[in-house]
């Protein structure tokens, strides 16, 4: 039963190490999201919508 956790080969290493990383990367990047201010969240799911010229001062050509 306890001869999975032994590693006969140092290469099997490497797919626990990535596992480790990535979690750590996911983990992080959910923390960062819940710690988030509530201006910030706002001003954030405003971004795709805004215009990079206000419509007052734009040009349209006909």
């Amino acid at each position: 039963m306890f001869r999975r956790l032994f590693f006969d080969d140092w290469v099997s290493l490497f797919p626990l190490i990535s596992f480790i990383v990535a979690s750590i990367v996911y983990v992080g990047i959910f923390r960062g999201a819940l710690r988030m201010r509530r201006g910030q969240i706002d001003e954030l799911s405003t971004l795709p919508l805004q215009d990079e010229t206000p419509s007052a001062h734009r040009h349209e050509e006909r």
